[in-house]
């Protein structure tokens, strides 16, 4: 891992570029809600109505996002999918040990982990959750990674600009400085 993720050039604009290196030209895209794919899976939709819905208004979404929210998505459904396989697995091997009369003194799951069915299924999970908590970083859906992601006009986050009647972000607080006797 390379270390910190880089601020967005606009946060670093706003903290005063503190290192005074040159700030890089981003680009920038129009703020607007990405088409959903029609080759998405069902589960995968009703997780892409969710993330546009609580990301749309704050202008989060560009249209050029469409493909990275469209794997968080699936990513996602794949992840639940997954879960509840190793649910039904669980079960079953519940149900076989009723059957045949046997005990699972560690229980379902940690008898089906000691399987090799059991580990490549817990497997894949793990790897699918790493994945997707990169991906929801990208998007500033962590609560690590919020402070990151620079938002648009975000509600009840702004107050009206005296000057003109215009709503405008609210001013930082002055810092306090510390007076020696």
């Amino acid at each position: 891992m390379r270390g910190r993720l880089p601020k967005p050039a606009a946060e670093r604009k706003l903290d005063g570029n503190p290192g005074r290196r040159p700030l890089p030209k981003e680009p920038e895209y129009r703020p607007g809600i990405p088409e959903r794919p029609s080759r998405m899976s069902g589960p995968a939709c009703r997780i892409w109505d969710e993330l546009v819905q609580e990301m749309a208004p704050i202008s989060m979404l560009r249209r050029v996002d469409r493909r990275a929210l469209w794997q968080l998505a699936e990513d996602e459904a794949l992840i639940a999918e997954a879960y509840a396989g190793i649910w039904k697995m669980t079960k079953a091997l519940k149900k076989k040990a009723a059957a045949e009369k046997q005990e699972l003194p560690a229980g379902a799951l940690f008898s089906l982990l000691g399987m090799k069915q059991g580990r490549l299924a817990m497997a894949a999970i793990r790897d699918l959750a790493a994945r997707v908590i990169v991906e929801r970083r990208e998007f500033g859906l962590t609560p690590s990674s919020r402070s990151r992601v620079p938002a648009g006009d975000q509600p009840g986050n702004s107050e009206p600009d005296t000057l003109d009647g215009n709503w405008a972000p609210s001013p930082k607080p002055p810092a306090q400085s510390l007076q020696l006797n």
